[in-house]
C-alpha cells in the first residue's frame, strides 16, 4: 500500500508549520500528489447580542473588517504553503506518476473545500487543534472526520513526524480502530516496531486484538499485541505509559464521538488526544 494523494487544509490562525512540513515529507517519500488549500470562508451575517440585528452602516463596518481579517488569513496560509514548499522543494504542478509535486488551490470562501479536496485523499494531514483551539481549526478537523470521512494525521505545534520511529496502536475491536488500522498501513510499513494494545476488554461484537495482528502480518508488519488490564487506570493512562514505554513517534486510534450528528463531540481519549496530544496521532471515524 501506499500514499499518492495528501490533502493540507491550512485555517491561516493555528501555527501549522509542522503539519506542512510533515505533509511535504510525506509527499516526498511516498512520491504523492499534496494538494492544500485555505479552509477561510466568507464572513457570514452578524447580529447583535440581542438578536435584534443592527443598523446598516455598523453592520457594513463590521461586514469589512471581517474581510479584512479572513484576508488575512488566506494570505498566512499561503505564505505557509510557499515556506514549506521551498524548504522541501517541491514543485508546484498536478499530479505526476512516480513523482512529488504540490498545488496550493485557492476558492471564494466555499465552506466545503475541505470535503471537496480531502475526500479523495489517502491521508489528510493538519494541525492539531492543541488546548487553545480556535473554532475554525476545530472546525477544519470536524469536516475532515466527518465530511470528507478520510483518515487525519493531527500534527501539534512544533513537533517533528518520522515515520521511522515507533507506533502505538490503540485497539478495541470497534470499526474505527479497524479503518484506523487498515489506513495507517503505509505508514505503519516505514516504522521500526509497532505495538497495538488493548486496554481492558473489549464488546463481545469487537475484533478481537489478534486479528489486528494478522491483518498486518499481511503487509510484512510485524507487530505486538498487548491486553493490559484496566485496573483502575483510564485508557488514556495506559496508553500514555505505553507511549513513553516504547519511545513512540506517532499514534494511531480510532475517533470516537458521543454525537449522533456530525458535531465535534468527541470519546475521552479522543478529545484528549486533540486538546492535549503531544505526538502526531493517526485518526479515522
Amino acid at each position: 500500500m501506499t500514499l499518492k494523494s495528501i490533502y493540507l487544509p491550512l485555517s491561516g490562525e493555528a501555527d501549522a508549520t509542522a503539519a506542512a512540513d510533515t505533509a511535504f515529507s510525506l509527499a516526498k517519500t511516498f512520491e504523492a500528489h499534496l494538494a492544500a488549500s485555505d479552509t477561510v470562508s466568507e464572513p457570514g451575517p452578524f447580529l447583535d447580542q440581542t438578536g435584534i440585528g443592527m443598523m446598516a452602516t455598523y453592520y457594513d463596518e463590521l461586514y469589512k473588517t471581517a474581510e479584512k481579517v479572513q484576508a488575512h488569513k488566506r494570505s498566512a496560509a499561503s505564505e505557509l504553503f510557499e515556506a514549506a514548499r521551498q524548504r522541501h522543494d517541491v514543485p508546484l504542478k498536478g499530479p505526476v506518476h512516480g513523482a512529488a509535486t504540490c498545488l496550493l488551490h485557492t476558492h471564494d470562501g466555499d465552506p466545503a473545500i475541505v470535503a471537496r479536496l480531502g475526500r479523495l485523499a489517502n491521508l489528510i494531514v493538519l494541525a492539531c487543534p492543541g488546548e487553545r483551539s480556535s473554532f475554525a481549526d476545530l472546525k477544519t478537523l470536524e469536516q475532515a472526520l466527518f465530511d470528507a470521512r478520510r483518515p487525519v494525521l493531527m500534527v501539534p505545534k512544533g513537533v517533528s513526524f518520522d515515520m521511522t520511529k515507533p507506533a502505538l496502536v490503540a485497539w478495541n475491536g470497534s470499526a474505527e480502530a479497524a479503518r484506523a488500522v487498515i489506513n495507517a498501513v503505509p505508514v505503519l510499513e516505514k516504522s521500526d516496531h509497532v505495538l497495538v494494545v488493548q486496554a481492558g476488554d473489549i464488546e463481545s461484537s469487537g475484533t478481537p486484538i489478534a486479528d489486528a495482528q494478522d491483518h498486518l502480518s499481511l503487509f510484512g508488519i510485524k507487530a505486538d499485541i498487548e491486553t493490559v488490564e484496566a485496573a483502575g487506570k483510564s485508557v488514556m493512562d495506559v496508553l500514555t505509559d505505553r507511549a513513553k514505554k516504547i519511545s513512540a513517534g506517532y499514534v494511531v486510534m480510532g475517533a470516537y464521538t458521543h454525537n449522533p450528528w456530525r458535531e465535534l463531540v468527541l470519546g475521552g481519549v479522543t478529545q484528549h488526544m486533540v486538546k492535549h496530544g503531544t505526538l502526531p496521532v493517526m485518526l479515522a471515524h
